[in-house]
């Protein structure tokens, strides 16, 4: 039997995962995911053991997320380490939430202001063909502090977004950078051509972890080596980094002072992290 939804697929998806992440354990059932289903405005169709199948495959495959039922009643998902402050899960689905809700509410025109988009999007597909087919990448590039811009042929490794621009992490053809790999910022981009011409990657390069110890991308562990940093902060900046972390291994500690709060975090103190720090003024203090 064929079923028509009125939502698109990738909004019923954002749907269920936030039904399991708001249903204690043991998690939901297929009849309590139905009456949910039922009870949303603007559903059509009945949501069958088979079409919940399909979205949980769906699901896996575009952002790695596994639902299951392992008692073949409740479901939930199985990986709940996929929504890591750093993960690429926890990305795709803030974006697919973001999009959703833009494109449902966008009669309300400027009763709505979301965050300026990253810079560079233009350059996003012939990037990912790149880092997909392991192609070469013609640049132009811009830096701030030159007058004039250069031509480079890269490797691309990685693209990266960071606070509101995005960023390839590549390899410069005829370097003399004493990092094998580097980052270029779209928004400095003036033309980008994909080439033909494939290229063998380094393996010594693990993009999983390359940026794991840095505030953003500032990578130079030879100025700012890696180090466990604890912050105490006010009460009031505390429910602030609860919500939004400053970095992955932000961890609350015991704090000795009344109406303070204690943070370790294990980082390269970048003058980026530094000046996040100094934005609070004196309710921040680095103890070490």
């Amino acid at each position: 039997m064929k079923v028509i939804f009125s939502l698109s697929q990738f909004k019923f998806d954002l749907w269920l995962i936030e039904q399991l992440q708001i249903t204690p354990p043991p998690g939901p059932t297929l009849e309590e995911l139905r009456s949910r289903w039922r009870a949303l405005p603007g559903h059509v169709g009945i949501l069958s053991r088979d079409m919940l199948t399909t979205h949980r495959k769906a699901i896996k495959d575009f952002m790695g997320i596994v639902i299951s039922a392992p008692d073949r009643m409740h479901y939930r998902i199985m990986n709940p380490d996929a929504f890591a402050l750093d993960s690429l899960a926890n990305d795709l689905l803030k974006s697919l939430q973001n999009y959703s809700f833009l494109q449902e509410y966008k009669d309300l025109g400027k009763l709505i202001q979301p965050e300026q988009i990253e810079t560079g999007s233009r350059y996003l597909r012939l990037i990912g063909q790149g880092l997909r087919n392991k192609q070469k990448l013609n640049i132009t590039y811009q830096k701030f502090t030159d007058e004039d811009p250069y031509d480079a042929i890269v490797h691309p490794y990685c693209l990266k977004a960071d606070k509101g621009r995005w960023y390839i992490l590549a390899y410069k053809e005829g370097s003399e950078h004493q990092e094998p790999v580097q980052c270029f910022a779209l928004d400095r981009t003036l033309r980008l051509t994909l080439l033909p011409e494939t290229f063998v990657p380094n393996r010594k390069i693990n993009v999983s972890t390359y940026f794991r110890d840095c505030f953003g991308v500032w990578r130079d562990y030879e100025h700012y080596p890696v180090r466990r940093i604890v912050i105490t902060c006010t009460d009031k900046v505390a429910h602030y980094l609860r919500t939004l972390p400053l970095h992955h291994s932000q961890k609350e500690i015991r704090c000795k002072e009344e109406g303070y709060a204690s943070f370790r975090y294990r980082i390269s103190p970048s003058p980026d992290f530094i000046a996040e720090l100094r934005k609070w003024g004196k309710e921040v203090k680095m103890e070490e």
